[in-house]
């Protein structure tokens, strides 16, 4: 797992049971800097951990950690 996934991930178990909006994701999860220089820095990270199957997406595209049910 890269450090951007790590991070990822390590943002969406602070509230595994909400999803959250990946330009939120990306705001967040490491800093506020990484974000205004690449504000797409975080679709890379978020596709790799949809394609191993550790987050889920909902409808609105909206990601949080895989298998919560509350």
């Amino acid at each position: 797992m890269t450090y951007e996934e790590t991070e990822i991930m390590n943002f969406l178990k602070q509230s595994p049971e909400t999803f959250m909006a990946r330009r939120e994701i990306a705001r967040k999860a490491i800093n506020r800097a990484a974000f205004e220089e690449n504000p797409h820095w975080a679709d890379a990270p978020l596709s790799s951990l949809l394609a191993q199957r550790l987050v889920e997406q909902d409808d609105s595209g909206h990601y949080r950690i895989r298998g919560y049910e509350g």
